[in-house]
């Protein structure tokens, strides 16, 4: 029951929150499956503004990744179980699978699981890569937050506040030599808010 009571918190709580999308790139043009990118910190309300209806999240397998996992369900939103500390290579297979074979929307958090914070890993990049999809980061701004004493500094908005989510322009990668010189456009990206 606690995922599901979790769920209906979320969905109540968020009736106290004034909730923006800003696109800076028409996300419904893009006429391919995307892989979308935000920090760690960012993902308590991103279940609100997603534009698509397809969407699989790799989450960690951990505990906590349990229950967040089985909170996005009733999103009607997907998980993919692994991180860069576990099951990396099967997760990273079967986000390809979804990806290019179910035209899947895929979610990840670069900085994630464990941080460091604000630093994108290559995963993400890799994917982007091998699938021939764009990244689309998703920058977060909230005017009013508490922050968990946590490696990522978890955002929790307060009420009443106002929460801006940010879809940037796509990242291509066209080729490996640009993996490691997109981090830092990504980067920046998701910083840009």
């Amino acid at each position: 029951m606690i995922p599901f009571i979790f769920y209906v918190f979320l969905r109540f709580y968020r009736l106290f929150l004034r909730i923006k999308i800003i696109q800076e790139y028409p996300i419904k043009s893009i006429n391919t499956p995307i892989i979308y990118a935000f920090w760690h910190e960012s993902i308590l309300f991103l279940p609100f503004v997603y534009l698509g209806n397809n969407l699989n999240v790799l989450i960690s397998t951990h505990k906590d990744g349990k229950l967040a996992s089985d909170v996005i369900r009733y999103f009607k939103m997907g998980t993919i179980g692994g991180s860069v500390n576990r099951n990396p290579k099967k997760a990273f297979l079967e986000m390809l699978r979804l990806i290019k074979n179910k035209g899947c929307d895929i979610g990840i958090t670069p900085d994630g699981p464990k941080g460091p914070r604000r630093k994108a890993k290559l995963g993400v990049l890799e994917l982007a890569y091998f699938s021939g999809y764009p990244i689309v980061p998703i920058a977060f701004r909230p005017s009013n937050a508490w922050r968990l004493n946590s490696w990522d500094r978890f955002a929790i908005p307060k009420p009443f506040s106002v929460v801006t989510f940010i879809y940037k322009e796509p990242i291509f990668i066209k080729s490996k030599d640009d993996i490691a010189g997109k981090v830092a456009e990504l980067e920046s990206k998701l910083n840009d808010a």
